[in-house]
């Protein structure tokens, strides 16, 4: 299901975001990806993007800061959040700004995936993505 779709990963961590790079293209789907929530911004602003992938907990901000930079400035964004250390208030402000799902780390790729899957699925629907439950 790669339909050549792009999406924006955003992790600071750059072991992690290699690897999950290097999967989510070995799936055939374009990935920009970055450790920097400014670059992650740029990047959002130059290049077409499906939907974003998004650590938490970056230096200095957070994910959800990135989410709302994007919506504010471009558009709403469908987003798949990450963390390991993510407080119940922290995930549940997420979901209400519109992320897709919360994902817990360690990630679980099958989970990463099927998120990925599920978003691809209402894009090629037309349709808006609702909010899930975490895995």
């Amino acid at each position: 299901m790669s339909q050549n779709f792009s999406i924006l990963l955003v992790e600071d961590d750059d072991p992690l975001r290699r690897c999950l790079a290097e999967v989510l293209a070995a799936r055939g789907w374009n990935v920009h990806s970055t450790g920097v929530a400014q670059e992650a911004l740029e990047i959002a602003r130059r290049c077409h993007v499906d939907f974003s992938i998004l650590d938490f907990h970056l230096r200095g901000v957070t994910g959800l800061d990135v989410l709302l930079a994007i919506s504010r400035e471009i558009g709403p964004l469908p987003s798949i959040m990450m963390s390991g250390l993510a407080s119940q208030e922290e995930t549940a402000a997420a979901l209400r700004a519109g992320a897709f799902t919360f994902l817990r780390k360690p990630l679980e790729l099958h989970n990463l995936f099927s998120a990925v899957d599920q978003l691809i699925r209402m894009r090629l629907q037309g349709g808006n993505s609702p909010t899930q439950n975490p895995y």
